[in-house]
């Protein structure tokens, strides 16, 4: 059974500067952007990277390359990417989600982004009381 999320859903538009989707790998660390929206589905150019030994908002977690084909939609991009982020949450966190005291969120390539080669799920870990994060969500067992 999966879980009722949350989750911030993002579209990332394709972009060369630090942070965009096709450069994003797991163990990043990233900050929260301006004009962030709570479960709303949003497009922005990149996110703040930040190292993770200092104070931030996110941690990615999984990148899950998609195969080729045509783009699926943006809701069924949006009903892969939960599944995919839960069902990866215990195994990097160190503690089922439904115990932990962080969410997920996602990044998904936008149809645009798909046709241009870049098919990608990217999930992330944040602090539900929107504390900030020290060093690495992997294996906190929080």
């Amino acid at each position: 059974m999966r879980p009722t999320v949350a989750a911030i859903a993002l579209v990332l538009l394709s972009s060369a500067c630090a942070g965009s989707l096709e450069q994003l790998a797991v163990g990043d660390c990233f900050d929260d952007w301006d004009g962030l929206e709570l479960d709303a589905v949003q497009e922005v150019e990149s996110v703040p990277i930040v190292d993770c030994s200092e104070p931030h908002d996110n941690e990615l977690y999984l990148v899950e390359r998609l195969p080729d084909g045509p783009f699926p939609g943006d809701t069924a991009m949006e009903e892969m990417a939960v599944g995919t982020c839960f069902d990866a949450f215990a195994e990097f966190v160190g503690t089922p989600y439904e115990d932990s005291r962080l969410d997920f969120g996602f990044l998904i390539s936008t149809d645009e982004m798909w046709d241009s080669g870049v098919r990608t799920i990217s999930c992330f870990v944040w602090d539900v009381e929107f504390l900030k994060l020290t060093g690495s969500m992997r294996n906190a067992g929080i």
